[in-house]
């Protein structure tokens, strides 16, 4: 390696660039094309009527030092042998200035006082029991004192908590007890008996507290509407709905621990009938659910398994994403009349069951104008139970439903610039990079000028410094493009795809990151 740059001293600037840029920088072919381009440039220094004898001999000097550099270097290539070492040679990449994609994030995004907050939570891990009981004590003392609407609020989470914490105990035992009877054995790495402790546990509890205090915060300064079904009885959230929810929540459980605990190459792959439609990524059994994505069961339960798993604090960390796109929606709507203003129209790619795009129409204007797209049609259906149960609460009957569409968010079926936001949640962290890159640049193209593209998603690296050596964990449940989601710097996709960076928020395990389309 040192023999490089000596070697690249002596480079006429065109050959440089062409070095650096060589798919092939690595290799010998690499070699060959560069030898080829220097035996050009030794033949363009012979003397034309425009070039003076010293420019020749100098142009000569180049190529001679430059092809025994290239020598030398042949020689020792091996000690270049991935792009990581050329790439110290060469530090234009952001992994060479930042030191976690959190770091990146806060050189290109507004950050709003919550991302430092969550970063100091814990950072060090020396926080106690008594510390997190400190802290829902805290937070309960808060919400007494915060008038009759914080009560209600912080009752009504209680409540949930409870609810999910209880799901959690029968999913528990249940999975224990039927480790024992088919004696499957624990293993080493037992995922149930590893959350099952008091530590945990109050640590979940008091992020619990702290999002529902975030989440609250919130809405009291108007930056978004309470849910819909926070106090409303309706046909998914009553005591039978509840009870219903358990009892498949409670054998999908089951399943997915017996699964998660095998391990198996089977247990990993989601069975689809290859017609060309699901990428090769969809064939996971994302999670250890039944079949991944591509079934009832895990459709039916994936609302109650996911607040299951953060004690039900998975609403909160979604309603994130409204901030910028209630923002968004307002000023659009200030646009005076005479300006051309038409109803917003507002896109979901990967929308899972529709949950969050309930929490949207809470807050924009009726006749906006909604899509939803997914590649598994078993979610699908959950988001036209969710969508009819959110319109069977509205006074205002014209309001229309939601478009399904299934397709990929790689390739989206739309016009250029067609919707003024486009919202991503949660899926950047199942799928390959280059996948996210073409993603991102769908999104940007179905975007209008001025629009905005909202990713929410799970925290990376340096988000929560207290888990930065643990995170990578997740990828036991089956989620193998988790490691590599949590080193890549997302915003370069995006600004590839010509958008801009604007703001970032955290609450607990999530992250939103807001771009602009620029007019």
């Amino acid at each position: 390696m040192s023999t490089l740059i000596p070697c690249l001293a002596f480079v006429p600037s065109h050959l440089y660039s062409n070095i650096i840029k060589s798919d092939s920088f690595h290799g010998t072919s690499s070699l060959a094309s560069v030898t080829g381009e220097l035996e050009t440039c030794e033949k363009d220094g012979t003397k034309t009527d425009n070039t003076s004898q010293d420019e020749v001999t100098s142009q000569q000097e180049l190529s001679v030092n430059f092809r025994r550099g290239l020598d030398e270097f042949a020689v020792q290539k091996d000690l270049i042998s991935s792009e990581d070492d050329a790439d110290s040679l060469f530090p234009s990449s952001p992994a060479h200035t930042f030191s976690s994609p959190a770091e990146y994030d806060k050189s290109k995004f507004q950050l709003d006082d919550r991302v430092q907050f969550w970063i100091d939570y814990n950072r060090n891990g020396t926080m106690t029991e008594e510390d997190f009981q400190s802290t829902i004590a805290g937070v309960a003392g808060r919400f007494a004192a915060g008038g009759n609407d914080a009560r209600q609020y912080w009752l009504r989470h209680l409540s949930r908590t409870g609810y999910f914490f209880a799901n959690a105990a029968l999913g528990s035992v249940a999975s224990l007890v039927q480790q024992k009877l088919h004696s499957d054995g624990e293993g080493e790495d037992n995922f149930v008996k590893a959350m099952a402790t008091s530590g945990v546990i109050l640590r979940l509890l008091s992020e619990a507290a702290l999002s529902y205090e975030q989440d609250y915060d919130n809405i009291k300064k108007g930056k978004y509407k309470e849910p819909h079904d926070m106090y409303t009885l309706n046909a998914q959230n009553n005591p039978l709905s509840f009870g219903r929810q358990t009892a498949r929540f409670v054998a999908e459980a089951m399943g997915t621990m017996a699964r998660r605990n095998r391990a198996s190459e089977e247990d990993k792959r989601a069975r689809i009938r290859d017609d060309g439609r699901y990428p090769a990524y969809y064939h996971t059994a994302f999670h250890y659910q039944t079949n991944g994505w591509m079934s009832r069961e895990s459709a039916n339960v994936y609302e109650t398994s996911t607040e299951t798993l953060f004690l039900g604090r998975q609403d909160a960390m979604q309603r994130t994403a409204l901030v910028p796109l209630v923002a968004h929606a307002r000023q659009q709507r200030g646009r005076p009349h005479g300006s051309g203003r038409k109803p917003l129209r507002v896109l979901e790619v990967a929308c899972g069951t529709g949950r969050f795009m309930t929490f949207a129409r809470d807050n924009l204007p009726p006749d906006s104008e909604f899509t939803a797209v997914d590649l598994s049609p078993f979610y699908l259906q959950k988001v036209k139970e969710n969508d009819r149960n959110w319109r069977s609460l509205q006074r205002d009957r014209s309001i229309k439903p939601v478009q399904i569409v299934h397709a990929k968010g790689e390739d989206l079926p739309f016009a250029e610039e067609h919707f003024d936001a486009v919202v991503c949640m949660y899926l950047y962290h199942e799928i390959p990079r280059e996948v996210r890159a073409q993603i991102a640049a769908e999104m940007a193209r179905v975007t209008k000028k001025g629009g905005r593209v909202i990713l929410t998603d799970s925290l990376q690296k340096g988000d929560r410094p207290v888990n930065d050596n643990t995170m990578g964990n997740f990828e036991k449940m089956n989620e193998p493009f988790y490691r590599d989601y949590i080193e890549d710097f997302l915003p370069r996709h995006f600004e590839d795809a010509g958008l801009e960076c604007l703001t970032k928020t955290v609450l607990s395990s999530t992250k939103t990151l807001t771009f602009g389309k620029p007019l």
